[in-house]
């Protein structure tokens, strides 16, 4: 076939086979046209539809490329509660292209139709850079034909797609620094990095503000916190600032910073202390109203302040077409208000504030749901419309046929230079980090910065701290902290303390030294916290405190008030040397209550009744909860069940409280921990199946409710399958093969047989294993069946994630590939009317049809043509592979099997 006919086949093959999209919401919007024409804008501004159904659907995101060309993530498979996704259907992603210049798209592509959970697309590179099924992946277009070269490189994996609905990772765009900028949302925890990267070296996020370097093939998270974030831009200094929800809308984006959270807590337990938004307003009435209150109605206050809590896309307008009043402006879509919210950036102390400014732009369309902002190669900005009556939960349906990208112009008397539009400039940027002559990295600041008159340029020396050996911290945090003018500055104490922190755990008694002389009070506060709560460990750092107590009295305070926060929760810790005698000292009221509490601790200990009100308040300190409940919970007192029970949904203790449970023998603890389902945490969900595996009667319920289809099977791992084949009850493993699948003793062959390739694959053989020959072995061997990085088949399972690195866990799943057959992939076979016998997995069926994968096809079968069904408890998979490779093909298979990446 000729091979320039390929690309033509491919995309009307594509185009035929994309599920249709479906709507699950009753009405319809308002035309785009009238829609456009009747945006309520400041003078001079005019607002024009680029494009509409049904040439752009659902765009959930969209960026340019330097041709000028828009590319348009369109999301189809975001659905309705409590489903939250649908792929059944497809995403794809869509160029649009404005030939002639009218300001509406007069070209349409589609560049690829194979996503799934699609949130963001950025070019760059020669290629379409995606978020899609929980990877950071690349498509790589060299040649420029609009055609994928390949299918989709996964870079990185493990972004949270289970339990996460809207809170999705999303937003990647591309930093002035050369780096790949993305966002992560508050409802759960991701564990990311290259395919095949063990879950310790993973980098854990959870409500961030990310990045990736797009040839080092680096991720670092940036700052933590917020809630959701879908929208973030750099004004002209190169710093970077996001948009949030309900607890504040505008935050400064500083690296290593830890910001507010709606709710749970950071994942670095020493944070203690938060920084608060950057805005000194908010767009909805926060002193009257409950944010979920907005769904019955807008009130007039906030209309008045601003439309409502809920933000999406974010742009800091540079595009010089537009007057001088605007250069610099935060723009940013308001969801329930249909409108275009402004704020004025100004410096304050060592960072910004945002100051309210009139709104820009008000939608008459009751459906308008602007998603994204940006400016385009004019100068002007677009505006991407989802379109939808709902809000970003969804719980009325989802209208998957409609969208809209509108482009707002001005065209006054005092229009900008759009010679200065920073498109140009951003987009001549990329492409020098491209060609490898982009500027290279920034230099940390020198200590020297610490005498800077300019609050910001202290602020970045304290940020640097976190990218520092520890031993190069202390004397920056030193001279920092040296700085009584930025005591109440919002960020900058925080900024110190995060930055320190590590430092102060590993030596303490420089910790010691730095409280001594620093005149920041929260400096000081943070830092004895961190020191006593080590009092178990490090009890000389607590010593040498309590001797600095009696020393500097200006320092009593702050020290006390650490050492409070430290030990709230605990019922008993012991008592530092010298502090009885310093106890009798201090007279200050505030210093008398703050002793007198850690006397109780340090002496007979605080009683149960005093703990419990601690673990009640939802709004407490998170460690001191912690600390309350582990206290209360070193054993099992039948007193504290129902406190406990309660507490299994809590968004700090929950997991803590989940697995306690598994101490009680109780009938209503099954109910307890299934109704509902902790369908948002993968941490909750561990610790409710290894509680509910712990008792025969737990586990029961446990395996009902997958039967139910409440649960699905695979929140059962093959070593909890084992824990409950362990507690020998014939009718529980009965149950547990018809619902999970059947595991099977390794017999004493196959032990023999681990144990001589265990012998022969030393780390010195394996390191001369080469992973492109061990491609070839796996696409002849293996591909048939199993996918790694995208290559391969579907019949057995994807072969990216799992614990490839570990040597016993290949040998075990290639050596006995049926002593682990999970349901899904037990093999079946099929004997039909017309005399064949058909022998595979069944993926799906339903009443009428049964869908079979077998290692070649996948085949619909009518139900009334099969004869004979049985399924065994065997795995597909052949045994004796590797003895059939021989030592050599096994070794580059192995090499291949435990790479961190995609192989070429």
């Amino acid at each position: 076939m000729n091979r320039l006919l390929l690309p033509l086949l491919a995309t009307s093959a594509f185009a035929a086979d994309f599920p249709k999209p479906f709507n699950s919401e009753k009405g319809d919007p308002m035309s785009a046209e009238e829609a456009a024409a009747t945006m309520q804008l400041p003078p001079g501004f005019k607002c024009v539809v680029f494009a509409a159904e049904p040439d752009v659907q659902q765009p959930i995101a969209m960026t340019w490329d330097a041709k000028g060309r828009l590319w348009v993530a369109e999301n189809y498979t975001y659905a309705e509660n409590p489903a939250r996704w649908d792929t059944k259907l497809r995403d794809r992603i869509i160029i649009l292209e404005d030939k002639d210049g009218d300001g509406k798209h007069d070209g349409r592509k589609v560049f690829w139709d194979q996503g799934a959970y699609l949130t963001s697309v950025e070019w760059g590179h020669s290629g379409a850079w995606i978020l899609n099924d929980g990877t950071l992946s690349f498509i790589a277009d060299k040649n420029g034909d609009d055609v994928p070269d390949a299918v989709p490189q996964i870079l990185l994996d493990g972004f949270n797609t289970k339990t996460i609905g809207h809170n999705i990772v999303n937003g990647l765009r591309w930093g002035p620094d050369g780096w790949l900028y993305g966002r992560h949302g508050i409802t759960d925890t991701s564990a990311v990095g290259a395919p095949g990267t063990p879950n310790e070296k993973r980098v854990k996020m959870n409500c961030a503000i990310w990045r990736y370097h797009p040839t080092r093939k680096v991720l670092e998270t940036v700052a933590h916190g917020g809630t959701n974030s879908w929208g973030h831009d750099w004004n002209a200094e190169g710093e970077l600032f996001m948009i949030n929800t309900v607890i504040g809308h505008l935050w400064h984006v500083i690296p290593g910073a830890y910001y507010r959270r709606m709710f749970g807590t950071h994942l670095n337990p020493h944070v203690y202390e938060v920084i608060e938004q950057t805005a000194d307003h908010f767009h909805w009435d926060t002193g009257a109203e409950k944010w979920s209150d907005i769904r019955n109605g807008i009130s007039n206050k906030t209309l008045e302040l601003g439309g409502g809590h809920a933000h999406v896309g974010m742009l800091i307008y540079q595009g010089g077409t537009w007057p001088k009043e605007y250069h610099g402006k935060m723009l940013t879509c308001n969801l329930h208000g249909r409108r275009i919210n402004v704020d004025t950036l100004e410096r304050e102390g060592c960072g910004y504030v945002g100051k309210h400014a009139p709104d820009f732009m008000q939608a008459k369309d009751p459906w308008f749901r602007g998603l994204d902002l940006i400016t385009g190669p004019d100068g002007n900005v677009f505006v991407s419309d989802w379109s939808d009556s709902g809000e970003c939960h969804d719980n009325d349906g989802v209208h998957r046929t409609s969208g809209r990208i509108y482009k707002i112009v001005y065209d006054g008397k005092d229009k900008g230079d759009s010679s200065k539009n920073n498109w140009q400039t951003r987009t001549a940027l990329l492409k020098a980090y491209e060609n490898a002559s982009g500027p290279q990295p920034t230099a940390l600041p020198a200590l020297s910065a610490a005498e800077s008159k300019d609050g910001l340029d202290r602020l970045r020396l304290a940020s640097s701290m976190q990218r520092r050996e520890l031993a190069d911290r202390w004397p920056i945090a030193t001279a920092l902290a040296q700085h009584a003018e930025d005591a109440n500055d919002r960020q900058q104490p925080l900024m110190i303390w995060y930055g320190i922190e590590p430092a102060v755990a590993a030596d303490p008694m420089r910790g010691v030294e730095l409280i001594a002389s620093a005149k920041i009070p929260t400096v000081r506060r943070l830092v004895a916290r961190r020191i006593t709560e080590e009092i178990e460990k490090q009890p000389a750092a607590v010593e040498a405190l309590v001797a600095l107590l009696g020393k500097q009295p200006e320092l009593q305070k702050d020290i006390l008030d650490g050492m409070s926060a430290a030990l709230n929760g605990w019922n008993k810790a012991p008592k530092p040397k010298g502090w009885d005698e310093v106890a009798k000292t201090l007279t200050a009221d505030e210093s008398q209550k703050s002793a007198q509490q850690l006397s109780t601790v340090f002496g007979g200990g605080r009683p149960m009744e005093e703990l419990i009100p601690i673990i009640k308040d939802t709004e407490g300190d998170a460690s001191a909860r912690r600390n309350a409940f582990a206290s209360l919970t070193r054993s099992a007192k039948p007193e504290l069940l129902p406190l406990i029970r309660g507490l299994v949904n809590d968004k700090v203790i929950g997991t803590e409280a989940r697995s306690a449970l598994a101490a009680y023998d109780d009938p209503s603890i099954p109910k307890a921990l299934l109704q509902p389902w902790p369908g948002r945490s993968l941490e909750q969900q561990t610790a409710t199946v290894n509680t509910l595996i712990s008792r025969p009667a737990y586990a029961h319920a446990l395996l009902d409710t997958l039967k139910a289809g409440k649960v699905p099977a695979s929140v059962i791992s093959p070593y909890q399958a084992r824990a409950i084949v362990s507690l020998k009850n014939e009718a529980l493993t009965k149950r547990l093969t018809e619902v999970w699948g059947e595991l099977r003793d390794t017999p004493e062959a196959k032990k023999a047989e681990m144990a001589k390739w265990t012998a022969a694959l030393t780390p010195a053989a394996l390191a001369k294993g080469e992973a492109p020959k061990g491609k070839m072995v796996f696409m002849a061997a293996c591909a048939a069946c199993h996918k790694l990085y995208g290559e391969g088949g579907m019949i057995g399972p994807d072969l990216t994630g799992g614990d490839r690195h570990k040597l016993t866990y290949l040998l075990e799943n290639i050596l006995d590939p049926s002593a682990i057959v999970p349901a899904d992939y037990r093999m079946t076979v099929f004997k039909l009317k017309d005399g064949r016998t058909i022998t595979g997995v069944i993926p799906e069926q339903n009443p009428k049809t049964v869908t079979v994968q077998t290692p070649a096809e996948r085949l619909t079968l009518e139900r009334g043509d099969i004869t004979e069904q049985q399924q065994l408890s065997m795995s597909l998979m052949p045994e004796g592979l590797l003895t059939a490779l021989g030592e050599e093909q096994v070794i580059h298979l192995m090499a291949y099997l435990q790479s961190l990446g995609p192989v070429q």
